[in-house]
């Protein structure tokens, strides 16, 4: 392979090969002239393009632009292929055709792709060459190092001599004619009147002839490239072009957009979607269609390792050889019928270079910056639109020219002031912006405006809501103001200040200030018909409707927002709604976290009436599950008539792809390859019901692409993107350099800091809720806006001395003033909770000293009447005796009658029982027979009744009732003998005929049944065999049931008789009984008379006794209270001293308490991040401001006294917190911050902590890096329990969020939290601590206001103290052993004398009367004696503890020592990050020194060998992982920090060595000239240092 470099080679070789490709048709005379006419001009156009001064918009070869020429050329060549055509054309005619082809084929090629100024001189040079001779002139001007030779023949046709040669194209008719661009212009239509705006095209000459060129590109199948800056509309005109102007039939269009994250599988995945298989290994679009591939924005893919764009390495390799590879089996995938379109912005407006392979293949064309003469006419054209179609009056006409060119200059003047930088990478101004203040403008109604001047404001607002929302700094700021001045006095004709008097205030001149008053929205008027963009008069009056859709809106959702709806916030409200108003617009809303960015996208909207969508990240949050919610998204957006807004933030990018998509989505309206082919099927259908319920003039064809194109398109219309950004971090300024959408496609609203007045305010209104004097509610407010702003300048600071950062943010402001409503809250409680129990505790022991004396008097005045009591009892006991014996004799007297009454009793008894049990035999027949008869009914008796000649079974029966009731038998003759016989059946009738005949039957008198009858049934009835009630039932139901009835009377009647005597015997026991019974009630009555004659006297023996032991009661209670008040005053008197002046201590604290809680809360919202040296400087400069106020706080203001308590603190120390007050504020700090704590902890001081700490309440530790710590913080929240998420980067999983947010709610009656995708339980004793091993982490804000951030870096003394234990337990172990011990002990005990304390305080409190309780005295005073013994040896123990310091100090001088070398060390990072050496690493090292120095008795000496020995170890271990430049700076920085710590080294002197001294001036002449200046300067600056000084 020979590879020679495009320069050597030439064009020329190109130029052959192509001429042989030409038709047949042409002549070899013609093919000459063509050849000759490349060869004339193609040279010196080059020259001038290469070396002549003018510049291209894309950079391009040689052959590249000469192939351009060729292949415009092969497109006026389809006539030449057709025989006919070219035998009728004359060959003169011929030539000339081909001539003017050239001429128009070098300018849109050659000349394509140059500026605007060069295509002057292109012009000029070009017009030079088709002369005859070339101009002298020209070849001067141009300075060509070559000849340019004459044409052999003279060109038949040129250009036109007016204007410039790309104002005409080529008509091949005849000989050609060339006809100006601009006759194009007067036959295009005007701008429909129903058009939206954002969908307006204005035709230019500029658009006629660049779509015109394209259209002769595209339809002969060549690849064009369009060059334009952005807001020129490349993208508007090819997609019009490919939509509209191309053969629906003949051409299928695909548009992609590039960003910096596209690849080549995406972009492959993207073509291959839209192409069908021809054939095995062939694709291509439908048969018999040309499928055009749009790429727009094709140079934005990064670059990867070697260089190369891979998704346009693909591209090339397309166009290089019609072949891909198939990603899964790697075979040979041939494209056919498709060709590329491609668009990109001028390299000079950032992108990638593409590489040549690449850009060989196209024809270039380029569109430069529209000139002001068609931007003015593109504008005004729309402005005129607007107001004929909107029905203004004739009298605003005159601003239309004025709005033109006053945007114009703001447009033109921006871009040349308002430059980027890495800080204002967002600073990129093109015709968009422009475009954007006029869409602003035509939000104007007739409605609304009354008049040129109310148009020419709205105009100042527009302009400021496009260019001023997007500025980062003051002097930009004042800038843009300025220019406004300016460009309203020139171009509006019209004063600011007058134009706005309304809003000027104190100023003279109208700034930012009164501008921000400034306020243009469509919801000022909720109960308007029709919302029209007006200006707001009332500021005041629109907060009142803002608030009102706030309230509305925290009614209407799960997430309620507090927010104080200050002008600042209103202000940016007013902003958003604006972007949701306008069609098709998206916004870019960057601030810090906690600026209002999403709150305020909410709540605009709610005002809006648009649906919200928002994603919610997930610790399995993937780019499968971003695809769901964005097809989600788009489904809800396209499948109504209401629009959406897509709320995303940064810190929800868990993946860079996440942007690619929102950048497709901004550019498209779609996210390519989205939906599986059944899903794009489902929403087809969907849509093909919207398309059939549209006027039949706007619907589809019915395809699926048409039907598809129709889904994105609502999705465009519908949809709006707000981005949430923070500026803060690199992040920002790479993304919307990789996604240039982010900039171009939405408005930027630039969240600056909160202005004093939105400060203001925020306290006020939150403030006011608390118990506070109006002069304490004003000095709060002050010193709240004091703490954020003096907390952003000492963050600068911060900084700048340290290179740390830290963010004071919105939302520290609202965790300050939340804080201190809960610290004052809180510690007002404790304060008067405690004050009260004291005073009680008190006001007991005043009252049992007061109650001494008293109870004395009464023990003295009970004795008498106590005597008299017990005399009174002794007579009336006598008295009881007397009647007591008489009562007994009576007693006894009626118990013998008694017993003989039982008797008689039990005898009657003996005889009803046996009676009843002959009965109860009896009885269950006669119910059953009685049963019977109930059964029979009135109809039974008159059936057997009405019987002429019954049964005999019935007859019987009868005969048998007849007899019973004693019924006497008729007499009638027999009908066999004659003889007279008894009848029964005529009786049996009568009775029969007896209404009550069955009533009778069952109140038959069963026990008098006389004998005879009885017997007369044993005779006659009951031996005959048909008197059976299973044989007469088969004659009548009725005679059945009375059969039995006859049956069980009789067997009743036999067991009767039986017990008959027995009966009699009862009834003779029961008489006899009776008149036992009435001679003993008498006796009963004679007994109860003197009963109750006893029971008065025991009465009144009972009252005595009562009297006499209540006043003995009375005497023993006030002895005992006696005791118990001398008790009680001997136990705790000596308290109550103590007692009273804790108190008054507490009243005393009340009123500083405000002071100091407000002091408190300042640093515990604002100074966790900062060191302890930066910390004490602004709790001075706090103090001193309260204190300036007049406001009371505490002296001397230590954290740990407000909030602190001793007990816990000591608690704390047990378990691993250093014991210095840095350490404890962090602890304290963490204690009473409303959030999670984040501690930059790279020593593991507070891991340490924290594990010891919760270890008790079951502590889960948990790492990001961990892939069940989801389930383990799931837990734990669940039951309460304490979690560690230790070893976090400067990130932290967007899965936390709501729980660092602690965004709870209602559910079911229980309190939850949303966890990931699930909702969990939340318990309100979870806890969660976040550490960090990194030494200088940079938490963005986004981070930090969702944690309290903490610097738990150790400090010298903590360090010294550690250091101090461990040696001490290395050569003391008994000592260090005894001192751990005495620690606990010393905390266990001051831990329960407080218990007993609180104890002892509330049972005074609880108790009504103390000395009545004799349990609670008893426990006071065990307790006070417990207190007692303890304190005893908490004394002693602090004696012992004392001693043990005294031996324990003496081996302070190596901690000190070490303590140096190590923050000598932790310097050694600021000189490399490398450099970083653990806490535990240099403890090991400090017990390695002490374990292997040679043990001597004498302490001195072995400080001294152990100074020595480990300063040595340390200094060889780090000088071996030190770089050899640096150890020599090593040695200096040890060397220095040692001499510091023995005050050894002056420190004037230190600073003069590194500084060389601070002077202004020199009062001193230079005695010569040889010396240099800064030298004698510095030489006596030297002279003021006292060891230095000559005297």
């Amino acid at each position: 392979m020979i590879y020679m470099e495009p320069g050597t080679l030439g064009w020329e070789p190109l130029l052959q090969s192509w001429i042989n490709t030409l038709p047949n048709s042409i002549i070899d005379q013609n093919k000459t002239v063509i050849k000759q006419m490349f060869l004339r001009f193609c040279e010196p156009l080059l020259y001038l393009i290469r070396k002549g001064g003018v510049k291209e918009l894309s950079a391009t070869s040689d052959s590249n632009l000469v192939r351009s020429t060729m292949n415009l050329f092969d497109c006026f060549m389809d006539d030449f292929y057709d025989t006919k055509y070219v035998t009728a054309l004359p060959d003169l005619d011929s030539r000339a055709q081909l001539e003017g082809v050239f001429f128009f084929s070098c300018i849109w090629s050659l000349g394509g792709t140059l500026d605007t100024s060069g295509r002057d001189k292109f012009n000029l040079l070009f017009r030079g060459l088709m002369e005859k001779e070339f101009p002298i002139a020209l070849k001067q001007q141009f300075n060509f190092p070559f000849d340019i030779p004459p044409p052999h023949k003279t060109y038949i046709f040129t250009l036109p001599g007016q204007g410039s040669v790309y104002d005409f194209r080529f008509i091949k008719e005849g000989k050609g004619r060339w006809k100006p661009w601009s006759d194009e212009l007067s036959s295009a239509p005007a701008i429909p009147r129903d058009i939206p705006v954002n969908q307006i095209i204005v035709t230019t000459i500029e658009t006629i002839r660049n779509m015109e060129v394209m259209m002769y590109l595209l339809t002969h199948k060549k690849p064009v490239l369009f060059i334009g800056p952005t807001g020129t509309g490349k993208s508007s005109y090819i997609t019009s072009l490919l939509l509209h102007r191309m053969s629906k039939e003949l051409y299928t269009p695909l548009f992609i957009n590039f960003s910096a994250q596209t690849s080549a599988k995406q972009t492959q995945d993207i073509i291959m979607g839209k192409l069908d298989r021809r054939r095995k290994g062939v694709f291509g679009p439908p048969l018999g269609k040309q499928c055009v591939v749009f790429v727009d924005d094709v140079n934005m893919p990064m670059k990867e390792e070697y260089g190369a764009q891979p998704p346009i390495e693909l591209l090339r390799q397309w166009l290089d050889h019609w072949q891909w590879y198939d990603l899964k089996d790697v075979s040979p995938l041939t494209l056919i019928d498709i060709q590329l379109v491609c668009a990109k912005g001028p390299t000079s407006q950032g992108g990638n270079v593409i590489t040549p392979r690449f850009l060989r293949h196209f024809n270039t064309l380029c569109i430069d910056e529209f000139n002001d003469a068609v931007m003015i006419s593109i504008f005004s054209k729309i402005m005129l639109w607007h107001l004929d179609t909107r029905g203004f009056s004739k009298e605003f006409d005159p601003c239309i020219e004025e709005i033109v060119l006053a945007t114009l200059d703001i447009y033109k003047l921006s871009l040349a002031n308002l430059l980027p930088t890495p800080a204002k990478s967002h600073y990129f101004f093109n015709l968009r912006d422009f475009a954007r203040v006029i869409q602003g403008v035509l939000l104007s109604v007739p409605e609304a405006m009354e008049d040129l001047q109310s148009m020419k404001r709205l105009w100042v607002h527009e302009v400021l809501r496009v260019y001023y929302d997007r500025l980062v700094d003051d002097n930009d700021r004042n800038w843009l103001f300025d220019t406004l001045h300016n460009v309203c006095r020139d171009k509006l004709h019209e004063d600011m200040n007058e134009l706005f008097s309304r809003l000027i205030t104190t100023s003279s001149k109208i700034g930012e200030e009164e501008l921000r008053q400034l306020i243009y929205c469509d919801f000022a008027n909720p109960k308007a018909d029709s919302r029209n963009y007006i200006e707001v008069l009332d500021l005041e009056h629109l907060r009142n409707v803002c608030e009102g859709y706030l309230n509305e809106f925290n009614n209407m959702t799960k997430k309620p927002m507090n927010l104080v709806l200050f002008r600042f916030a209103i202000e940016h409200l007013s902003r958003l709604c604006r972007i949701l108003k306008q069609p098709r617009s998206h916004g870019l809303l960057v601030g810090v976290g906690g600026s209002g960015r999403q709150s305020l996208t909410r709540l605009a909207t709610h005002i809006s009436e648009y649906e919200l969508f928002q994603v919610e990240i997930s610790k399995q949050y993937g780019m499968t599950e971003w695809h769901e919610d964005i097809k989600s998204v788009l489904r809800k957006a396209s499948s109504s008539d209401q629009h959406g807004v897509f709320l995303f933030t940064d810190s929800q990018i868990k993946e860079e792809m996440f942007l690619e998509d929102i950048n497709n989505l901004l550019n498209s309206g779609e996210v390519p390859n989205l939906f599986p082919a059944d899903e794009k099927a489902d929403i087809c259908e969907k849509m093909r019901v919207i398309d059939r319920q549209r006027d039949k003039t706007v619907q589809t064809d019915g395809s699926p692409v048409a039907l598809y194109n129709l889904f994105v398109t609502i999705v465009r219309d519908q949809l709006h993107i707000m981005l949430a950004m923070s500026p803060i971090g690199d992040g920002f300024r790479n993304r919307i350099r990789k996604f240039p959408a982010l900039v171009s496609c939405c408005t930027i609203d630039w969240f600056q800091a909160w202005p004093p007045d939105a400060l203001l305010a925020v306290s006020t209104r939150f403030l006011s809720e608390i118990t506070l004097t109006e002069f304490e509610r004003e000095v709060c407010i002050e010193m709240c806006q004091t703490f954020h702003t003096s907390t952003q300048d000492l963050s600068d600071e911060f900084f700048v001395r340290l290179g740390r950062h830290n963010y004071v943010t919105p939302t520290s402001y609202l965790e300050l003033i939340n804080t201190f409503k809960e610290l004052l809250s809180k510690k007002r409680n404790e304060v008067l909770m405690g004050k009260a129990r004291y005073e009680t505790g008190i006001e007991k022991l005043d009252y049992a000293a007061k109650s001494v004396g008293v109870m004395q008097e009464n023990l003295i005045a009970l004795q008498p009447k106590l005597v008299v009591a017990a005399g009174q009892v002794q007579e009336m006991m006598a008295k009881v005796e007397k009647e007591s014996a008489d009562v007994a004799k009576v007693e006894t007297v009626v118990k013998a009658d008694e017993a003989v009454a039982n008797e008689q009793a039990a005898a009657a008894q003996v005889i009803k029982d046996e009676c009843d049990a002959r009965l109860a035999e009896a009885m269950p027949i006669l119910n059953a027979a009685l049963a019977a008869l109930n059964t029979l009914t009135g109809q039974d008796i008159a059936i057997v009744r009405t019987l002429k000649s019954p049964p005999k079974g019935i007859k019987l029966v009868m005969e048998a009732v007849c007899i019973l009731k004693d019924v006497k038998p008729d007499r009638v003759p027999d009908p066999g003998t004659g003889r007279m016989i008894d009848d029964y059946w005529g009786p049996s009738k009568r009775i029969l005929g007896d209404l009550k005949f069955l009533e009778s039957l069952v109140q038959f008198d069963k026990d008098h049944i006389p004998i005879r009858v009885i017997k007369q049934l044993e005779e006659k009835i009951l031996p005959d065999e048909n008197f059976d009630p299973d044989k007469v039932k088969t004659a009548s139901s009725a005679a059945e049931g009375l059969c039995k009835w006859v049956l069980a009377i009789c067997k009743y009647d036999k067991v009767a008789k039986v017990i008959a005597p027995k009966r009699e015997a009862l009834e003779k026991a029961q008489t006899e009984f009776s008149v036992a019974m009435a001679a003993l009630e008498i006796k009963r009555a004679q007994l109860r008379e003197v009963e109750e004659k006893l029971s008065k006297l025991e009465a009144v023996l009972e009252e005595n006794k009562r009297r006499y032991a209540n006043l003995q009661a009375e005497v023993d209670e006030n002895t005992k209270q006696l005791q118990r008040a001398e008790e009680l005053i001997g136990g705790l008197g000596g308290e109550r001293e103590r007692w009273d002046t804790t108190a008054k201590s507490l009243g005393e604290r009340y009123f500083t308490l405000t002071g100091d809680v407000l002091l408190a809360s300042g640093v515990v919202a604002y100074l966790g991040a900062f060191t302890l040296q930066f910390r004490m400087e602004q709790t001075k400069h706090w103090v001193q401001r309260v204190t300036e106020l007049e406001m009371i706080c505490s002296n001397n203001f230590s954290l740990t006294e407000i909030l602190g308590e001793a007990v816990v603190i000591r608690q704390w120390n047990i378990f691993g917190l250093p014991s210095d007050s840095f350490s404890v504020d962090n602890a304290i700090i963490i204690k009473n911050a409303r959030r999670f704590p984040l501690m930059i902890d790279p020593q593991g001081q507070a891991n340490k902590w924290v594990k010891n700490m919760e270890k008790a309440n079951n502590l889960g530790i948990i790492r990001l890096t961990q892939s069940d710590y989801g389930r383990i913080l799931e837990n734990a929240i669940q039951f309460g329990q304490p979690v560690l998420l230790e070893n976090v980067g400067e990130e932290l999983d967007a899965m936390l969020e709501p729980v660092l947010m602690q965004q709870t709610f209602k559910q079911g009656g229980a309190l939850c939290i949303k966890l990931g995708d699930s909702i969990v339980e939340y318990n309100v004793h979870f806890r969660l601590y976040i550490t960090t091993k990194l030494r200088n982490p940079h938490y963005l804000p986004e981070v930090a206001v969702k944690v309290s951030l903490l610097n738990f870096m150790i400090t010298q003394v903590g360090l010294q103290d550690q250091l101090l234990g461990i040696v001490v337990a290395k050569e003391r172990p008994d000592l260090e052993a005894e001192k751990n011990q005495l620690i606990v002990q010393g905390a266990e005990n001051k831990r329960t004398l407080q218990e007993i304390e609180d104890k002892i305080l509330e049972i005074l409190s609880a108790s009504e009367n103390i000395l009545e309780d004799e349990s609670a005295v008893q426990v006071l005073s065990s307790s006070k004696t417990l207190s007692i013994e303890i304190t005893e040896k908490q004394a002693i123990a602090e004696e012992t503890e004392k001693s043990i310091d005294e031996a324990r100090l003496e081996y302070t001088p190596i901690a000190i020592h070490s303590t140096v070398l190590f923050f000598s060390i932790a310097d050694l990072a600021n000189i490399d990050p490398m450099y970083q050496y653990s806490l535990p690493w240099f403890v090991n090292l400090f017990k390695v020194a002490i374990d292997n120095t040679e043990k001597v008795d004498d302490l001195e000496v072995r400080l001294a060998d152990l100074t020595k020995y480990f300063t040595y170890l340390l200094y060889v271990n780090i000088c071996r992982s030190l770089f050899e430049k640096d150890k020599l700076l090593f040695s200096l920085l040890l060397g220095v920090n040692l001499l510091k710590n023995e005050n050894n080294l002056d420190s004037a002197e230190w600073m003069f060595l590194l500084t060389g001294g601070v002077g202004l001036t020199n009062p001193h002449p230079k005695p010569n000239d040889w010396l240099p200046a800064l030298s004698w300067d510095e030489w006596c600056r030297l002279d003021e240092l006292s060891h230095f000084k000559v005297t």
